[in-house]
Formats: structure tokens, sequence, C-alpha cells
């Protein structure tokens, strides 16, 4: 079974406790980025929400990420912490990924479905949104930090991610 991540997943080693035998650098097409999912909790509170990373559909894109692969006899356990760690809103959808070796698998990722959503994709109002907020792991800029560093760690680039961390790093405290 494999899994795809595309933001705080990618790198916190929640797939060593449980079992992954294989870490890829894999793409998803016709999905990209977005920083319109609202954290009122972990990253921001329901006065100042944190804008965090969701994956939305669009023809032609590509989003870059980390694919997971776990025997099959751990997927339960696997499929349910991350139903838990995603939370309410979260969808689990089956999707095809291109493995950097060229090979293709199916994979499962979460896509955000819930009603936190940011109205606004303007880059400035995110960034002050992300500045603004703290929740209990930590600022809204220290999530957007640490995704950009994911990234930056796997030597990838996303056009969404590095806007957004540019933008936050202009912003004053």
């Amino acid at each position: 079974m494999w899994v795809f991540a595309y933001g705080s997943l990618m790198a916190d080693g929640w797939e060593a406790e449980r079992g992954s035998t294989r870490r890829m650098v894999a793409t998803l097409h016709d999905h990209e980025r977005s920083f319109t999912k609202a954290s009122t909790v972990n990253w921001g509170t329901k006065s100042s929400p944190a804008p965090t990373l969701r994956i939305v559909p669009r023809a032609g894109a590509r989003c870059v990420g980390i694919a997971f692969e776990f025997p099959d006899n751990r997927s339960v356990e696997v499929l349910d912490y991350l139903a838990g760690r995603e939370g309410k809103g979260f969808t689990r959808i089956e999707v095809t990924l291109t493995l950097s070796s060229g090979d293709t698998v199916e994979a499962f990722t979460y896509r955000y479905d819930g009603r936190s959503l940011i109205p606004t994709s303007d880059l400035t109002e995110l960034a002050k949104m992300a500045v603004m907020a703290a929740g209990a792991s930590g600022r809204g800029r220290d999530y957007v930090r640490q995704t950009k560093d994911a990234l930056d760690r796997e030597g990838l680039s996303d056009a969404t991610i590095d806007g957004m961390a540019d933008a936050v790093a202009r912003m004053p405290e």
C-alpha cells in the first residue's frame, strides 16, 4: 500500500513508526497545493486561523511530494492513524502517482473537503494570516517554513510553497 504526502506528512517521521518500507519522490498529476485550509487548532485559532495546505484539482498541474510504501498487513493501522491525524473534513482518495523511478502506483492521499476554507487566494492576505496565527502545534509561519524545509531537503520546489514562504518572510513579526 502506498500513501502520498504533500504537506506536513512528508517529513515528520510518522511513517517510520508505522513500518514504511520505502520512501520515494512522487508526482500527483492534475492537482496542486493550495494554502486555503484554515487551521483553527494546530497552527491557528478560530479567531486567527492559519492557512495550511490542501490539494485541489487543476488540469495540467503537478504536485510533487513523497510517497511511502507500507506492507499490506499494516494498511489498517496506517489508514486508521491517518484518518485520526487528518481529522474531520478530510476525505481519503485513491490516486495514481508517478514515482521518481518512472513507475506508476495507486496510492491513498487525503483531500480536504470540509467547511474550514479560506475564501481568498491572495498571497499577501494569506501571508498576513500565517504571521498572525498561532495554535497548539506552533505558529502559522512555522508551518509554512517547515513545509518549505521538507521540500528543500528533498531537493524539490513548489511554486505555491515557495511563494508563500517568500511572502511570509517579508512580513514583519
